[in-house]
């Protein structure tokens, strides 16, 4: 009976101490889906085409969990990515191709469809004109539960940019009207073409965004991001192809809802 009673004992013990280290896990899960990470990344293409195209995602893809591209008119990106990508692009048009985002699927719970915002009409600059710009959106559900809202955008060249009622201070107009109309917190991927932490057209002070673009070098691609989003370890990725520009990659972290 003695040796019966110290056995069931132990066994009690070892439940107890089961049933507390479940009850820690259970704890422990809600809080590490508290906090996601991604990284992101932002890439013009500079028209690539195709086999381009591909030798660029070679450098962009491995790094990346959201992608957004630019200049992408000239190839459609689903017919050389895997099925491990969430393409959105629209392929109706130049002008609707341009811009895109591309989601790894494992990284996130759910993919809204891609809808196009107007940035600002065809225009005939001086030096040569621009098709209608677009600003590319998609809502995303990340696995702590939270939605945001990602979007690329490509705007104006320099040709594009002189006078107040210009095609780059209209279409910085669009992007003020569409971040302050939004009810997700913003994660914006661009060819700003002007100086990103320099705020363009006071795109951050007209609404809470915070710039962030890379210290050296060309410095026109970058992110805009919400205040409740973390933003670390901001840094070009290598060269792609002849391109001019780099591709540009930050991690954020985003808290649950």
């Amino acid at each position: 009976m003695k040796r019966l009673a110290a056995l069931t004992g132990v066994v009690l013990a070892v439940m107890v101490a089961s049933g507390a280290a479940w009850a820690r896990v259970e704890q422990a899960a809600p809080q590490s889906l508290a906090v996601a990470q991604l990284r992101v990344v932002t890439a013009n293409l500079d028209f690539h085409r195709a086999e381009a195209a591909r030798r660029d995602w070679n450098t962009i893809g491995p790094e990346a969990d959201i992608v957004f591209v630019q200049e992408a008119k000239y190839v459609r990106m689903r017919d050389i990515l895997g099925d491990g990508w969430a393409v959105r692009q629209d392929t109706s048009s130049e002008d609707r191709q341009g811009s895109a985002v591309i989601i790894r699927k494992s990284a996130v719970k759910s993919i809204g469809e891609l809808q196009l915002v107007k940035g600002v009409d065809a225009s005939a600059c001086p030096g040569g004109g621009i098709m209608t710009r677009w600003i590319a959106r998609v809502d995303v559900q990340l696995h702590n539960n939270r939605w945001i809202r990602v979007a690329s955008l490509h705007m104006p060249p320099d040709r594009c940019q002189t006078g107040l009622g210009s095609p780059y201070a209209r279409m910085a107009d669009s992007v003020v009207a569409f971040a302050n109309r939004s009810d997700r917190l913003l994660v914006l991927g661009a060819d700003w073409n002007k100086v990103v932490d320099s705020d363009p057209n006071e795109i951050g002070a007209r609404t809470g965004l915070k710039p962030r673009g890379p210290d050296s070098g060309l410095r026109i691609d970058g992110f805009y991001v919400s205040q409740a989003i973390g933003t670390q370890g901001l840094e070009f990725l290598p060269q792609t192809g002849d391109n001019k520009h780099r591709p540009v990659k930050m991690n954020i972290t985003v808290p649950a809802p």
